[in-house]
């Protein structure tokens, strides 16, 4: 999982203002909405061809060869890696020349799997080629990867539902909730995966916020107020966010608080693999929503109870170092975080080109203990990752 390969580009004509050499691992979110998240699994590398790939920054690896391929077979597919599309490696001005890349092959989101292949999700609606001036933030449907990297969920326009596919069996199941393409645009709403796959829940996308058992179609609706943020494997818990920083967990059609009041919650961990401990961060302080002081600090707590399990400061802290997401459990002590340190190789410019990425941290919940796990970055103007448990 700490592993970190560089990617080469597809095509020539795909990125023709892009270095072919440039790395291509991490996509720049442009959703309003904020994303949370989990760890990708190990990050296999893209090619023109099938490409021999150079190894990695923090994690190692050695170099390994990776098979172009084209749209995603009917069944049969290995776990996934990561997800990505990033405007086919060109400059994206949203209010002149979305309309361009509409139709085209490589402006698809593109699953890549933990053995190597590279597919087009043709299926999966990616870059929106309709924009506003009050839309331009939301440039592409979402898509998102269960934990285990087995089942992806998307926006399928044909059906005009979402859609949970099975990767390797290639079972498709439809949300119930019909969503139209318009709708889509308009709205910044965001889904989650559980951790198995299972259960997808649904946020602002002009429908009662919601979760769905995709497997049998029933549908546990969220109450006013409360939006859902987390499920864990079986359906349970469902962690839900109010709005104004405070958690809770929704058992039986209420919602039972979960975090302290003193605790402004803004970014939070997966449910543990038995449901019963959820980390976040805390230590943060805004004058005017203005942040003054980083998040400096992990707890978790029991959701069975509500009670505070554990409660330490970052230690063997980076230089600079400011947490950003916070994803799934590396094992049964470490949450994978993402973070940034003065010096980290992205957002960086070079012949009118930035580099985009993050770079993923393991956090010990017992000792506060960080350590660097890889970097992932990518030369391009805008685009959008999806990684297993974001």
């Amino acid at each position: 999982m700490t592993r970190f390969r560089d990617e080469l580009r597809l095509l020539a004509d795909q990125a023709p203002d892009v270095d072919l050499a440039e790395r291509a691992v991490r996509g720049a979110r442009r959703w309003k909405a904020t994303a949370f998240g989990s760890v990708a699994a190990s990050l296999i590398a893209l090619a023109l061809t099938a490409a021999v790939l150079t190894g990695g920054s923090g994690g190692g690896g050695a170099a390994t060869t990776t098979e172009i391929t084209d749209v995603l077979p009917a069944s049969g597919v290995d776990p996934a890696a990561y997800a990505y599309y990033d405007f086919c490696g060109r400059q994206w001005d949203p209010r002149k020349n979305t309309h361009t890349f509409a139709g085209r092959e490589c402006a698809q989101w593109r699953l890549v799997t933990q053995g190597g292949q590279s597919f087009r999700m043709p299926q999966a609606l990616s870059v929106y080629t309709e924009q506003s001036p009050d839309e331009y933030m939301n440039t592409g449907g979402p898509l998102v990867i269960s934990s285990d990297g087995r089942r992806v969920a998307y926006y399928s326009e044909k059906d005009q539902k979402f859609a949970v596919r099975d990767l390797a069996d290639g079972r498709i199941w439809l949300t119930p909730q019909t969503i139209t393409r318009e709708t889509m645009v308009k709205s910044d709403g965001l889904l989650r995966l559980s951790p198995d796959g299972r259960f997808l829940s649904l946020n602002g996308h002009g429908q009662p916020d919601a979760v769905v058992d995709i497997e049998t179609g029933q549908v546990t609706e969220i109450p006013a107020n409360w939006w859902v943020q987390r499920v864990g494997n079986g359906g349970k818990p469902i962690i839900v966010e109010n709005g104004k920083n405070r958690l809770g967990v929704l058992d039986g059609g209420r919602v039972v608080p979960l975090t302290p009041v003193d605790d402004a919650v803004r970014t939070f961990s997966e449910p543990s693999s038995d449901g019963r401990t959820l980390a976040y961060f805390n230590g943060a302080v805004f004058k005017d929503h203005i942040g003054v002081r980083d998040d400096d600090t992990i707890v978790t707590v029991d959701v069975t109870t509500g009670d505070i399990r554990s409660r330490v400061k970052f230690t063997d802290v980076p230089k600079g170092f400011r947490a950003s997401r916070m994803g799934g459990w590396l094992n049964t002590t470490e949450v994978v975080i993402t973070g940034r340190v003065d010096g980290d190789p992205t957002y960086r410019w070079k012949d009118g080109v930035p580099t985009l990425g993050e770079t993923t941290y393991a956090i010990d919940v017992n000792t506060g203990r960080i350590r660097k796990l890889d970097d992932y970055t990518y030369r391009a103007h805008a685009g959008n990752l999806a990684l297993p448990g974001f």
